[in-house]
């Protein structure tokens, strides 16, 4: 009978690398697409105008028909939640040299609400204030 060499010893190791990098391509897929994804399920019907221009998304604030808000995937109620709103508006704007802020408001909205949001972000000193509209066909 051969015996073999002590030296020689077996590999049992499971080289994880190739795995590894399989794992950070699918984490960097998700953290793209998930903000994606829940800013389509908000449905909000926008009121619709002639010309439509891109403004820059800074800061982008929903408000459906019901009056609730949302703000970087929380749901606030502008009559209750007021000041927490503005105080995360404000950490986002911090964020930002020149900060923008675009409301998404459902047109069944009371105007009464997207004024405070408005008046939010001017009392913050944000400049740049865009209302979002769908296309009119």
């Amino acid at each position: 009978m051969k015996r073999r060499p002590r030296s020689q010893k077996l590999v049992a190791e499971i080289n994880i690398t190739p795995f590894t990098d399989v794992i950070l391509v699918l984490l960097i897929i998700f953290m793209v697409s998930t903000p994606l994804i829940f800013r389509s399920s908000i449905k909000v019907q926008l009121p619709q105008a002639a010309a439509q221009q891109e403004p820059p998304r800074n800061i982008s604030v929903t408000i459906n028909a019901n009056g609730e808000v949302f703000l970087d995937n929380t749901q606030y109620n502008i009559r209750y939640d007021l000041d927490v709103l503005k105080f995360r508006i404000a950490a986002l704007a911090k964020n930002s040299s020149n900060p923008s802020i675009t409301i998404d408001a459902d047109k069944q909205v009371r105007y009464e609400y997207v004024v405070k949001v408005m008046d939010i972000a001017s009392q913050l000193g944000i400049k740049r204030i865009a209302l979002a509209t769908e296309l009119k066909r």
